[in-house]
């Protein structure tokens, strides 16, 4: 198996079953889900840096599907014994694979829980390749390439989640917890995906406005204006040469190539509105927070946060060291959401700069701490219509 040395995380998990036959399952079955991720991931390399490989969209299909059809079918195996192995009957469902797996059950005991578990993975799974089957195959006999290409892609990105999960699940039932950034090392799952491509293009966003915005002043000398370009295209460069870079939809990394191509062998006298073009096409691309995944993430973690300091501010002038651990933990909880509002990360980085001592100080933190509730808390339901009003 690839990265055995480096994966810590599977060497803890074998070492943790003792069933030799056991081991062995799990280890094929963790072997071809990192296969199957892996595949998914050279999509790109595929279709984009090998020749003519767009115009060989089918055989790039089958072929960076075919490991993730193969963990498939062992899945499906998987599911054939938990209705023929009635050797050992696993406890009944009454609480998850993390409480089931801290308890003091036998090797057979965990596998038999997984093979239940996977039953429902697997169904969605199948589900999934199927309705991308149908609609990729229906693109392509319209002859429409580029519909074909954004299904793809989408396929990907959803079946490496669920090996990720199916993966996850294994971890989970053998020792109560999973750690997916460790599973598959170099891999990250869709949600760090996403989370890393925000703060890069935010943090990008702001670069390039920070710049452009004194190239754009027609009071701005010539050789300053130069030094602001060559700033926006350096920053732009550094961007597009980054791992994450790589993580953006193949028609987001197409956009920024063009705009590549007509900035890097420019200068500001001839190309000043080309720069304002990209910082507008940088605010636009504010739609990578809208991402399924990302909402959910966001929504989750500002109901924290509002909880957490909802409660903190009531209580600040009565117990102010308690809430200032409460407002600690909000700010960190916080960074997670940075790139989703520049003015939650304007507070968030208030608060990183305070000293020690000014995050323990309640009347320096307070004010920031309400300033954040307010960015994070849900806006109020509308009220009713009164009775007779129906517009």
């Amino acid at each position: 198996m690839s990265d055995v040395a480096e994966n810590t995380a599977l060497a803890e998990l074998l070492g943790a079953i003792a069933d030799r036959r056991i081991r062995r399952k799990v280890q094929k079955l963790l072997q071809l889900g990192e296969e199957a991720v892996r595949a998914l991931g050279e999509l790109d390399a595929a279709l984009y840096v090998h020749e003519h490989g767009e115009e060989q969209i089918q055989i790039v299909a089958d072929a960076v599907l075919s490991h993730f059809r193969r963990l498939l079918e062992m899945l499906g195996v998987l599911r054939s014994e938990a209705t023929t192995d009635e050797a050992v009957e696993a406890p009944a469902r009454t609480s998850s694979p993390r409480i089931l797996a801290v308890r003091n059950m036998s090797d057979e005991q965990k596998w038999q829980s997984l093979v239940r578990e996977i039953d429902t993975l697997q169904y969605g799974l199948n589900s999934e390749l199927r309705e991308f089957d149908r609609r990729f195959s229906d693109a392509l006999s319209h002859d429409r390439k580029e519909q074909a290409l954004v299904d793809l892609n989408d396929a990907t990105t959803a079946l490496m989640d669920g090996v990720f999960a199916v993966m996850a699940c294994v971890y989970e039932c053998f020792l109560g917890h999973a750690e997916p950034e460790r599973m598959i090392p170099g891999h990250r799952d869709t949600l760090g995906k996403g989370l890393a491509v925000r703060r890069a293009v935010a943090e990008l966003r702001r670069t390039v406005r920070t710049f452009n915005r004194v190239l754009q002043d027609r009071a701005t000398p010539p050789a300053e204006a130069e030094s602001n370009y060559r700033g926006v295209v350096a920053a732009m460069v550094d961007f597009i040469e980054r791992d994450v870079f790589f993580y953006l939809r193949s028609d987001t990394r197409k956009e920024f190539g063009n705009f590549r191509d007509v900035l890097e062998p420019g200068d500001a006298a001839r190309n000043r509105l080309d720069c304002e073009g990209f910082d507008k096409y940088l605010d636009s691309l504010a739609f990578l927070s809208q991402r399924g995944v990302l909402i959910k993430h966001d929504t989750d973690l500002k109901a924290k946060i509002t909880a957490e300091l909802g409660r903190a501010v009531t209580y600040a002038a009565v117990l102010p060291e308690l809430v200032c651990e409460v407002f600690q933990e909000s700010f960190v909880k916080a960074e997670r959401l940075f790139g989703l509002s520049d003015q939650i990360d304007a507070i968030v980085e208030a608060w990183s700069l305070l000293p020690l001592e000014g995050r323990a100080d309640v009347d320096r933190i307070l004010p920031l701490a309400r300033a954040l509730l307010e960015l994070v808390r849900p806006p109020p339901a509308a009220a009713p219509p009164a009775s007779g009003d129906f517009f």
